[in-house]
Formats: structure tokens, sequence, C-alpha cells
């Protein structure tokens, strides 16, 4: 079993709540209009320590950038059967913002079913801690 990182000396940022309408659906019902769901994104960046603290955005994550990844990765005609496709599709792209030590994106399908209030998919992502390089998988790491 791999070790998760420590992120205790991590600032953990939520952008929560971001509504936004797409193509859903394994159904022809679910992809004749668009659906609403809502993304919760849970970013951690190293706590700079008391002598680095400038006040200056370069100094941790643009949470507008989250939120635009969004609209780009769902917000056009683009059609999605699986909820799980956009948690993890978003989750890589986030994963290259600079200073990142960890992500979580969850996925929320409100009504999937008659009887279910949503269904929501969250995956974490570890990106490499010398240089941002590429996103490690969460089926490649013990899930928190």
């Amino acid at each position: 079993m791999t070790a998760l990182p420590d992120l205790a000396d991590c600032f953990r940022i939520h952008v929560r709540d971001i509504e936004i309408d797409c193509f859903l659906g394994v159904y022809e019902r679910e992809q004749a209009k668009r659906r609403p769901i809502v993304i919760d994104v849970e970013l951690y960046v190293t706590e700079p320590g008391r002598e680095s603290r400038h006040d200056l955005l370069s100094g941790t994550v643009n949470y507008e950038q989250v939120v635009e990844a969004v609209e780009r990765l769902v917000g056009g005609d683009r059609r999605f059967r699986l909820v799980e496709t956009i948690c993890s599709e978003l989750a890589d792209i986030l994963a290259v913002l600079p200073g990142l030590r960890a992500l979580k994106v969850a996925v929320t399908k409100p009504q999937p079913l008659p009887r279910a209030r949503s269904v929501r998919v969250e995956v974490w992502r570890f990106p490499e801690q010398a240089g941002g390089g590429p996103a490690v998988r969460a089926s490649e790491k013990s899930c928190p």
C-alpha cells in the first residue's frame, strides 16, 4: 500500500457548488437536453512559512482557473455518458495547476433516478512533488 502525501502543512481551498448544465447520461432521454450538475473541488496547496508570505495570488492557486476549466470541459456541446468521465477528466486537467500537492474533484448529478436524490463521484489526484508533473491516478494510490 502506497502512503498518502502528508497534507498537514497545506491550505485546503474549497471551490464549492459550481453549477453548470451539460449533456450527461447513458440513456437517449438524458441526452435530449442539458441537465444540471454540481462540481466541488478541493485544492491542497503548501502553506508558505511566515517569512515567505506575501499576500500575492502567485503564492497560491487561482480558483478562477478552476471554474474556467469546468466551463471549458462541460459547458460546450460535448456529450458525456458517465459522471465518472467528467470527474476524472476534470481532475486530470486541474492536476497541472502550479503549486498543488493534491486535489479532490467531486461531481454530483441531481435526481438520476426517481428514488435517488443524487449520485456523487469523487476522485483524488496527487501531482508529482517535483515540478508539478503528470497526475497520478487515484487507483495507483491509496484513497483517503
